[in-house]
C-alpha cells in the first residue's frame, strides 16, 4: 500500500507541475496582450492629441474663405452656387461669423486639454441635472443638423 501511495504522490507532483507550466504560458500571454492594449491606448492618444490643431486649422480655413468671399462681394466666387451681394448686412454677418471661428480656432490652440477635462468633470459634478440637459439638447440639434 505504500508503494501506492509513493506513485499518488508522485502523479500529483508531476500533474501540479503541468499546471504551473501552463499558468505560466497564461500569464505570458497575458503580458503579451497587456502590452499591446498599452500601445493602443498610446497611439489612440497620439492620434486624439492632434484633433485640437486640426479643427482649429479648419476653423481658421473656414473663417478666410468668409473673409474672401466678403472681399469678393458682387462677383461670383469659383465653386459658388450662392452669389454674393454688397448688403452691408451680410458683409456684417458675415465678419462677425469668421471673427468668431477665428476666435475658436486660436481657443482651440491655447486650450489646455486637461485643465477642459477638469473643468467639464467639475461641471457634471456640481452640477449633474443641467449637464445633463444640455448634452440632449446639443445631441438634438446635432441629430437634426445631421439629417439635413
Amino acid at each position: 500500500m505504500e508503494g501506492n501511495d509513493r506513485e499518488g504522490i508522485e502523479n500529483v507532483t508531476s500533474s501540479s507541475a503541468g499546471t504551473d507550466g501552463e499558468s505560466t504560458q497564461i500569464g505570458g500571454s497575458s503580458r503579451g496582450v497587456g502590452s499591446r492594449v498599452k500601445g493602443l491606448a498610446s497611439s489612440a492618444k497620439e492620434k486624439a492629441s492632434g484633433i485640437p490643431a486640426m479643427l482649429a486649422d479648419g476653423l481658421q480655413a473656414g473663417a478666410a474663405a468668409l473673409r474672401q468671399r466678403r472681399t469678393s462681394a458682387g462677383t461670383e466666387v469659383a465653386g459658388s452656387s450662392v452669389a454674393v451681394t454688397s448688403d452691408p448686412t451680410i458683409a456684417a454677418v458675415t465678419d462677425t461669423l469668421a471673427s468668431g471661428m477665428q476666435s475658436s480656432a486660436d481657443w482651440l490652440r491655447d486650450a489646455d486639454i486637461d485643465k477642459l477635462k477638469e473643468g467639464v468633470e467639475k461641471q457634471v459634478k456640481e452640477h449633474p441635472a443641467r449637464t445633463l440637459l444640455v448634452a440632449l439638447g446639443a445631441g438634438y440639434l446635432i441629430g437634426k443638423a445631421l439629417r439635413r
